[in-house]
């Protein structure tokens, strides 16, 4: 689905008759070369001109800087441009997509990037002053158009710009990243969830699993809020050229760890457990039409894959909504132990498992993850390559690579318990013997320096 917007975003816009009516040609032309595009659900004015012109700083000084009558002339401007002339040409020629005048915005019924009306944009978490990513947990608007995180691209992407360079400060580096001192603010919260880096390869793999997290965090969190939070789209999809950004595939094409994640936290049924102040909460969200029973299974392990307790509830999961599951106290498990054991989650619909997730119960950078054994067995099938991966252990954030080579794995960036084996297909146009030399395969203990 397609929220398009117009060429807006920022800044407060020209005022004279001449400019007005050469956006209203300009957009009645748009209006109509796209309005047949089966996916576009929403035209939308602009990107943060009315908040910007509420609360940021330099047009807090700007306004002062100018007398009342002005100031009210700027605004009424912006209503003539965003309530009547962009509305005006998506009522007219739109085909009946509806027209929403700015995001984040309310339609002029609240005031911009309200949690009581219309859509919130969210940079407390990595912008601004930098706030823990559980700080995602503690927003509850009625939609989230715009949060992110930033992570470096694939090593590949890196070094068609860089080369062989691993300094950060390098000029190519510096240049290649879209956030002012992002390489810092990056190193700043890997340094408060993980461990340090092994080395340049592992920082790369390290910045793509924590983005994963961050907005699987957001995202689960936003979805189980329904009907209170009815949407959140992520910032961003995709690069216009190869860079350290918020995207979830590089300029080359290249998933991200948090592309792989997404359909994941995505997915039409989900669970959704959070640990919290002692307790283990799990919600289940459901996007399907009608509502249906389940069976909610979890299971306390260790690291090693001994199943230390466990506990099974029937449930009837709601209609496209989000149903409570479980609520206890953590201490209610014996031989629960926040830095040796996990939860795995599985909801079963007869005989199937339709949905699954991992509980985790500290910080990746307090957890006594073990090294895991892993195997990667590669294979050819009728369209592409099929692997297998096993593990010995829990194995967090499995991800298979192909040194230099491009291959497309079906599923990437996923937990495999002790035993369990992870099919991926995978699509490449290099040949079997190439793909076999080169095949590489990390974990998250793989990726980090040991606890001493």
């Amino acid at each position: 689905m397609v929220w398009q917007e117009f060429s807006f975003g920022g800044a407060m816009v020209p005022c004279d008759l001449d400019f007005q009516e050469n956006v209203r040609a300009e957009a009645v032309e748009q209006v109509r070369r796209l309005r047949n595009h089966p996916a576009l659900v929403l035209w939308c004015g602009n990107n943060e001109v009315e908040t910007g012109w509420d609360s940021w700083g330099d047009r807090l000084e700007f306004k002062k800087s100018i007398r009342s009558e002005q100031r009210e002339r700027v605004w009424q401007d912006y209503v003539v441009m965003f309530r009547d002339i962009l509305k005006s040409a998506v009522t007219g020629y739109g085909n009946g997509v509806p027209y929403w005048p700015s995001s984040p915005g309310a339609d002029f019924e609240d005031q911009a990037n309200s949690y009581r009306n219309g859509d919130v944009h969210y940079w407390s978490v990595w912008s601004g002053k930098g706030e823990p990513i559980e700080e995602y947990r503690n927003q509850t608007p009625r939609f989230m158009s715009e949060y992110g995180f930033q992570s470096m691209p694939d090593l590949r992407t890196i070094r068609a710009f860089a080369g062989d360079s691993k300094d950060l400060r390098s000029p190519a580096m510096l240049n290649h990243e879209r956030y002012i001192n992002g390489f810092d603010r990056m190193q700043k919260y890997l340094a408060e969830y993980y461990r340090p880096p092994r080395d340049f390869a592992a920082f790369v793999y390290l910045s793509q699993v924590m983005q994963a997290e961050a907005i699987k965090t957001a995202a689960e969190h936003l979805r189980s809020e329904m009907p209170r939070t009815m949407g959140s789209i992520y910032w961003q999809l995709n690069d216009c050229w190869p860079v350290a950004s918020w995207s979830s595939i590089d300029y080359f094409g290249r998933w991200k760890a948090l592309q792989y994640y997404a359909r994941r936290f995505y997915a039409p049924v989900l669970v959704a457990p959070v640990f919290n102040d002692g307790r283990i909460v799990v919600k289940v969200v459901s996007n399907r039409q009608s509502s249906f029973p389940a069976e909610l299974r979890l299971r306390l392990m260790d690291m090693r894959g001994k199943v230390v307790a466990e506990r099974t509830q029937s449930i009837s999961i709601a209609a496209l909504g989000s149903t409570a599951a479980m609520d206890f106290s953590a201490a209610d498990f014996p031989g629960f132990d926040p830095a040796n054991t996990f939860a795995v989650l599985e909801l079963v619909e007869g005989k199937k498992q339709i949905a699954r997730n991992v509980l985790y119960f500290a910080r990746p950078r307090d957890l006594n993850l073990p090294t895991p054994h892993l195997t990667a067995e590669i294979a050819v099938d009728r369209t592409g390559y099929e692997v297998r991966v096993s593990s010995d252990t829990l194995a967090r954030d499995v991800a298979v690579s192909f040194e230099n080579l491009d291959a497309e794995p079906s599923d990437d960036y996923f937990d495999l318990l002790p035993g369990e084996t992870g099919d991926l297909h995978v699509f490449s146009k290099a040949n079997f013997a190439a793909l076999k030399a080169a095949i590489n395969v990390v974990s998250l203990a793989d990726a980090v320096t040991p606890a001493r």
